[in-house]
């Protein structure tokens, strides 16, 4: 330990304290973030998947929708049909299906302001959204997206 403090031409209290007082704060600082942070917990993204058969082109019946992996929480689905014209997303039609814990929203369950995607003749591409609500908060939990192309 002398051989340190001869080596050093600051033997000053000062000096001593201050090397004293960095490792104490190095030590001290790595100790309390253990028991502060919360474990982090990976949840997995949700995702959906549109069952889109014939029967749903150009009709008011909205085909099933399964979701996976939404958040605890979540009350009920928010759900846009999109056509994708030129970079730009146009509504076609929305519904919203309260959650039963099934992540399934049944066929024909979109009612009110939907009709199903209808291509005259050309490649279109549609975009499925569903966002997962909680109560009365109008900031979804999650949102998913299916995007199905027809001709």
């Amino acid at each position: 330990m002398s051989f340190f403090f001869r080596s050093f031409p600051l033997r000053s209290r000062f000096f001593s304290r201050s090397v004293l007082f960095c490792a104490l704060f190095v030590l001290l600082s790595g100790c309390g973030f253990y028991g502060d942070q919360e474990e982090e917990r990976v949840t997995p993204a949700m995702e959906v998947q549109v069952v889109f058969l014939d029967v749903h082109r150009c009709s008011l019946i909205s085909p099933e929708i399964q979701v996976r992996n939404a958040p605890s929480g979540t009350t009920s689905y928010k759900v846009r049909l999109l056509e994708r014209i030129d970079n730009r997303d146009q509504l076609l039609g929305e519904g919203s299906w309260r959650d039963d814990g099934t992540g399934v929203i049944p066929e024909g369950a979109l009612t009110g302001h939907y009709k199903g995607p209808c291509p005259a003749g050309e490649d279109k591409t549609y975009i499925y959204e569903v966002k997962a609500m909680s109560g009365n908060n109008p900031n979804p939990l999650a949102v998913a997206y299916q995007f199905i192309t027809l001709e």
